[in-house]
């Protein structure tokens, strides 16, 4: 059995946790706060789909997520054109008192450098923040 090597970001959000959860779980606007992954609007495709630029994963990739806004729960699947989604990058947004904390989980994936993987901690960690400027800001 390989055990990868993981990091969960936390923010904590003044907002309702109706709001972040929603804010949170629309692809339409993942690049507002996801601005050190996403390099413009994600642009819908067939059915659940949609696509992103990524520049870390080498420009277009399929995108896909599964949201249970009351519970807080989404998961985002990537994937190239013409591959298979890839496990599930976890995202929860737990009540906190009158807000939410957010926690998102990423999985070190084989090949990843450690300067890669840093750079996406930082990364990981200026999203969370933006996502609770945007949300606070509301």
């Amino acid at each position: 059995m390989t055990v990868m090597v993981t990091h969960a970001g936390k923010v904590s959000i003044d907002a309702p946790f109706e709001e972040v959860a929603r804010l949170v779980a629309d692809p339409a606007r993942a690049h507002e706060w996801g601005t050190e992954f996403f390099s413009g609007p994600l642009r819908r495709a067939d059915g659940d789909e949609w696509v992103a630029t990524v520049p870390m994963m080498g420009g277009e990739v399929r995108y896909r997520h599964e949201a249970d806004i009351e519970r807080g729960v989404m998961d985002v699947y990537l994937a190239p054109p013409g591959s298979d989604f890839g496990p599930p990058l976890p995202m929860r947004v737990v009540r906190n008192g009158d807000g939410a904390d957010v926690i998102v989980v990423l999985a070190r994936m084989p090949g990843t450098s450690t300067e890669q993987w840093e750079q996406g901690l930082r990364g990981l960690d200026l999203e969370l923040e933006a996502l609770k400027s945007l949300a606070e800001n509301a």
